[in-house]
């Protein structure tokens, strides 16, 4: 399958630690002219993606795959994979113990999570298990935070960095004084500090669904569904690993990221092809 992604910061980037390991063609649309994206104001980075995707789709890619929030402000249009959606609605949601949901991302990414997160959960149908829960909250109650640095973080300290470490304990305190009982990331990059996040989190009333949650979604919506006798089985096509970056800027910046550049390069068994567009 032929998968792009668009990016404008190596947040984005983080999703190649369960990527690297599936044989699809690859190319990135990496837009470091006007990265990050989570602080530019949402008019602006989708009229950029809007104008990218039409230049991928004449490529003649299968999916897109966009920074989270920006999959939901364009989903339902062609091409566009519903990674972040199908995590948000089969774990996020669905595995919701109150309808208390903490929502945590860049200044321009919350600003628009809002009002899609709302429209998005009008159609939402209950669970059995939240239809009998007495104090369910729904509509979903929602808390917002929004942190700026964590996005530099990723290139400049350790995952495990002590600072780190407390400016991500810092920032969840919040949602533990609201009784949260579901922390959903605006961005691909606070996966990085899902170990620190899940031991902050995972305590008895709210849950923090891990990486691993993303990359099962990804096998369900790049999977065929094969009948075998009269059950469905998943089928995942077999193709060679590429990975093309086409870049708007400078690519130093990005080849400096050794952590990244080896999950491209499968180690370095991969040569990633660089264009300038």
């Amino acid at each position: 399958m032929k998968i792009w992604v668009i990016a404008s910061w190596a947040d984005m980037l983080t999703i190649w630690k369960f990527l690297h390991g599936y044989d699809h063609e690859y190319i990135i649309h990496y837009d470091d002219l006007l990265r990050p994206y989570g602080d530019k104001p949402a008019k602006l980075v989708q009229s950029v993606i809007a104008d990218a995707t039409q230049v991928l789709r004449a490529r003649w890619c299968e999916q897109i795959i966009l920074p989270p929030v920006r999959e939901l402000v364009f989903r339902g249009e062609k091409n566009i994979m519903p990674l972040f959606q199908s995590y948000v609605f089969d774990y996020s949601l669905t595995q919701s113990l109150v309808g208390k949901i903490g929502v945590i991302g860049d200044w321009s990414d919350t600003q628009v999570a809002q009002d899609v997160f709302e429209s998005l959960t009008q159609n939402y149908t209950l669970t059995d298990n939240q239809k009998n829960t007495k104090k369910f909250h729904f509509p979903f109650a929602r808390r917002v935070k929004e942190v700026q640095m964590r996005k530099y973080f990723l290139t400049t300290l350790s995952y495990s960095d002590p600072l780190v470490n407390r400016a991500v304990k810092h920032d969840l305190r919040y949602f533990k004084d609201a009784d949260v009982d579901t922390l959903i990331p605006l961005n691909y990059g606070y996966f990085n500090y899902q170990k620190t996040i899940a031991k902050f989190c995972n305590y008895k009333k709210c849950r923090f669904h891990k990486l691993e949650k993303l990359e099962e979604c990804f096998v369900k919506v790049t999977s065929s569904k094969i009948q075998d006798g009269s059950s469905w089985s998943l089928k995942i096509e077999t193709w060679n690993y590429l990975v093309t970056i086409l870049y708007t800027g400078q690519k130093e910046l990005l080849q400096r990221q050794k952590k990244i550049m080896r999950l491209l390069q499968r180690g370095k068994g991969v040569d990633v092809v660089w264009e300038k567009i």
